[in-house]
């Protein structure tokens, strides 16, 4: 058989979740033929979804060798450094991916993301300015901001994004759900006013600790649209607060 049939068996199994298959048919159609991109970029995702990181980072990684204009490549190979702990050579990965993408709002919401969990505030904070001035209707971008802005001491600064945010409709959440803390660090249980509320996503198999198997569902490619970086910092938010 070809590793152009081997890979859309592959794709198929993956879009059926079966990642273990996926990636059994990914590996066929790459020993037909090793250089078959998308057969290895279907192996990386693969492995990512199996939360093989080291894996999923060194396929990446040969992407880029091949298609090293390829933003997207930097971008999720990014998310798997981040999930692997390595966060300064996710903030290399992002640093490239804006480089390549610099209209991309997204490329800035993505590396604030990691910026604000290194504590690197008034980065995080440009960055989400940034995503904002290229894309002024991202309620998400300036909900987060104002949530670093608080860690900043910056309290009317903070209270203008919220406000913006409540202005562009981000969608509510029970009251009894907290409000406070960054989007990827909530750490109370009392609601804030003026704080655009987050969207919490629990796992199916445990709702009170969603699972790293309901985490990687959500964080997929996240980081190239604005509605998978909201679903991506929500679950995050969820999942951090869940663990303390």
């Amino acid at each position: 058989m070809s590793a152009e049939k081997f890979y859309w068996q592959g794709k198929n199994f993956f879009d059926q979740e079966n990642y273990e298959e996926a990636l059994k048919h990914f590996q066929k159609a790459l020993k037909q033929d090793p250089h078959h991109l998308n057969s290895l970029y279907g192996r990386a995702l693969s492995f990512f979804k199996l939360s093989r990181f080291d894996q999923s980072i060194k396929d990446f990684t040969q992407l880029i060798r091949q298609v090293p204009d390829n933003a997207t490549y930097f971008s999720e190979r990014a998310v798997a450094f981040h999930l692997s702990g390595q966060n300064e050579k996710a903030i290399l990965d992002f640093d490239k991916a804006v480089e390549l993408e610099p209209e991309n709002p997204y490329r800035y919401s993505s590396r604030a993301y990691v910026r604000d969990r290194m504590e690197d505030y008034q980065g995080a904070v440009d960055d989400y300015s940034k995503a904002i001035e290229l894309d002024p209707e991202d309620a998400i971008a300036y909900n987060n901001r104002g949530l670093v802005e608080e860690k900043l001491g910056y309290a009317e600064k903070a209270k203008r994004s919220f406000k913006r945010a409540d202005e562009l409709n981000l969608p509510k959440r029970n009251d009894n759900i907290d409000r406070a803390g960054s989007a990827a660090d909530v750490q109370t249980n009392t609601p804030t006013k003026n704080k655009a509320p987050q969207i919490e996503i629990e796992s199916e198999s445990n709702p009170e600790k969603p699972g790293l198997k309901a985490y990687m569902k959500v964080i997929g490619s996240v980081f190239s649209s604005k509605a998978g970086f909201k679903e991506f910092t929500s679950f995050v938010g969820a999942k951090f607060k869940k663990e303390k």
